[in-house]
């Protein structure tokens, strides 16, 4: 497994989403599983794209597989989302 720029950087933004979620209450468990399977996305996009090949979804299977940037990117955009709504919320409950 290599460590890329891609997964340094999402565990530096999970830590700011823990240093955050220090001040909620039950923020730890809050973050920890929302982030863990965000974190699944960004780390292993090739894996998550070989879970859906091949399955079927309303009477059709799903025959073309999702480029790895695709997967990763919107999981970095859940997981950009999540620490925005715990950073925003604290700024509106002072």
């Amino acid at each position: 497994m290599t460590i890329s720029l891609s997964r340094v950087l999402s565990v530096l933004v999970v830590a700011a989403a823990y240093v955050r979620g220090y001040w909620i209450p039950s923020g730890f468990l809050l973050v920890t599983f929302v982030s863990a399977p965000i974190l699944a996305l960004i780390w292993f996009p090739e894996q998550i794209d070989d879970l859906t090949f091949g399955a079927w979804y309303q009477g059709s299977q799903v025959d073309r597989h999702t480029p790895a940037v695709a997967v990763a990117a919107l999981g970095w955009v859940f997981l950009l989302l999540f620490v925005l709504v715990l950073f925003l919320a604290r700024i509106h409950s002072k």
